[in-house]
């Protein structure tokens, strides 16, 4: 049976937050999947930004090797509806991942809608406890929480950079400055170069009941 990981994000460059583990993740022989929920149809003054972003994501998928999928929801207005948890479900099923990996609750609006989509489409999907649940640190600064999990990404940081690279539309700062040098800042924690730092929806113990999936086994292999 083949390894399967899911990224649910709400925008396009969402994915930079964990870019680099899901790089690992393929190298390992995982199939990646990137769940968009919006088209990032707010990121930018361009009337098209919706397809430039739209591009730009199929560009880093490519890069990645991961396999890209648009849940058609407004930018700015994402809620944890029924029709959507639903549907997000229906995708999770089909897959039935090793790992699901979102947002972080506590963050701006859409992303805690994408969190309480995941966890609500993993429960009626019937793989919440059975498929290992993350949730990724912020590269924005405000939303951040103290990693129990670090993944040193030191490795891949040439790719992680190539990919930031993509989002041409969103370079209105030192933008792959910026990204590079927080995950730099992450690795100082980790007593590497560069990381990328996570939650789990449970414990981190050497034992977890009778749970099927083991949290936390499959990122600290990488």
């Amino acid at each position: 049976m083949s390894k399967g990981v899911v990224y649910i994000g709400a925008h396009q460059d969402d994915i930079l937050s964990v870019v680099g583990t899901l790089i690992l993740l393929k190298k390992k022989g995982y199939n990646v999947h990137e769940f968009c929920i919006t088209r990032g149809q707010k990121g930018g003054p361009e009337p098209d930004i919706a397809q430039i972003r739209t591009e730009e994501e199929y560009e880093v998928c490519k890069l990645i090797g991961a396999e890209l999928r648009f849940f058609e929801q407004m930018d700015g207005e994402l809620f944890a509806g029924e029709q959507i948890c639903k549907d997000v479900a229906m995708a999770l099923e089909e897959i039935k991942p090793d790992v699901v990996i979102t947002h972080w609750a506590l963050e701006k609006p859409d992303h805690s809608a994408v969190f309480g989509i995941a966890l609500k489409a993993m429960h009626l999907s019937g793989i919440y406890w059975t498929s290992e649940f993350y949730f990724c640190q912020s590269d924005s600064h405000g939303y951040n929480f103290r990693p129990e999990l670090y993944v040193n990404i030191s490795d891949v940081m040439d790719d992680v950079a190539k990919v930031c690279a993509c989002y041409k539309s969103q370079q209105v700062q030192p933008f792959t400055k910026h990204l590079l040098n927080h995950k730099r800042e992450i690795g100082k924690n980790a007593w590497c170069d560069a990381a990328e730092g996570f939650m789990t929806n449970v414990p981190l113990i050497n034992k977890r009941w009778d749970r099927k999936a083991e949290v936390g086994r499959i990122l600290l292999d990488l």
